[in-house]
């Protein structure tokens, strides 16, 4: 029998910067494992250490793809050396914690799950031709996961560079 530990999303500042982090500890108190960087604890559900790993690795890789499709359309998101950044808003990043933390007890559904994001991964942007060859739970999983990889800022001054923005 494998350790229980709780996975976290909480945010925090860092030499002035907030971000997001998701991690995982034994303690009850998330606030023990960074003691005066984490503020609020905003996610905390209870997992074996094999499934605490799993589900990190791919909310932190779902989170990865955000931030490169975001710096693909030339949205700047600052990220800090400790988390991802404070610019995603809190409904995103919970969504994401959520989808794979509730999709876990499912090892059918979780490896297919594993599978689009390694192929999301790959594709860099969201191709609809991927979706029309899915049914079923997986066909709602993949169109899910592509409403929370498609934030983008919604103020234009977090573009890079607005040369390819039209005239009128």
């Amino acid at each position: 029998m494998t350790k229980s530990v709780n996975l976290y999303l909480a945010s925090g500042v860092s030499e002035s910067k907030g971000f997001w982090l998701i991690n995982f500890t034994e303690d009850d108190d998330i606030y023990n494992s960074l003691p005066s960087i984490l503020l609020e604890c905003y996610r905390k559900e209870l997992f074996g250490l094999d499934g605490a790993i799993e589900v990190k690795a791919a909310i932190n890789s779902t989170l990865d793809i955000l931030c490169l499709d975001s710096k693909y359309d030339k949205y700047k998101l600052d990220n800090s050396n400790i988390g991802y950044s404070s610019e995603i808003p809190i409904n995103v990043i919970e969504d994401i914690f959520d989808l794979w933390a509730y999709n876990y007890n499912n090892k059918n559904l979780w490896k297919k799950y594993i599978g689009l994001l390694n192929l999301r991964k790959k594709i860099k942007k969201s191709n609809n031709y991927i979706n029309l060859g899915l049914k079923g739970d997986t066909y709602e999983f993949a169109t899910k996961l592509d409403v929370l990889l498609s934030f983008r800022p919604i103020n234009s001054t977090f573009r890079l560079d607005k040369s390819d923005d039209l005239m009128w």
